[in-house]
């Protein structure tokens, strides 16, 4: 750098601390103003529930699908049923629920979709309990 260029440079400093200085007074106030509130900001975790706000699956093998479905409308939920075996009994009062999803003591949400995996009576009596 030679000698003429430092005056230069100093004026570029010295105008970019004042430009600072003015800037800085302008948002945060002069030694008379109090500062700007601070405004929290917007939350970016999800809020917190009781466990009186979860609503969970509850465990319906074995019952008949009109029970099965009463309860989950219940909770504010509609389920979808599925026959396991569409050439089995007709009758849905005659259907119990073989298989749900999701599992029992899963957290319900408006986005997940409910599943009840019906079979005719007579045909859940000849298997184990799962």
């Amino acid at each position: 750098m030679n000698r003429s260029e430092v005056p230069l440079l100093a004026t570029f400093v010295v105008m970019g601390l004042a430009v600072t200085a003015a800037l800085t007074t302008l948002v945060l106030g002069g030694p008379d103003e109090p500062a700007p509130p601070l405004v929290p900001a917007p939350a970016t975790v999800a809020p917190s529930f009781s466990e009186a706000d979860v609503v969970t699956m509850p465990e319906l093998w074995l019952q008949e699908a009109d029970d099965a479905r009463a309860e989950i409308a219940a909770l504010g939920f509609t389920a979808k049923v599925m026959r396991l075996n569409p050439e089995g009994i007709a009758d849905p009062k005659e259907w119990v629920v073989a298989g749900q999803s999701p599992g029992p003591g899963t957290w319900l949400s408006s986005t997940v979709p409910i599943l009840l995996h019906v079979v005719p009576e007579e045909t859940v009596s000849r298997r184990p309990a799962p």
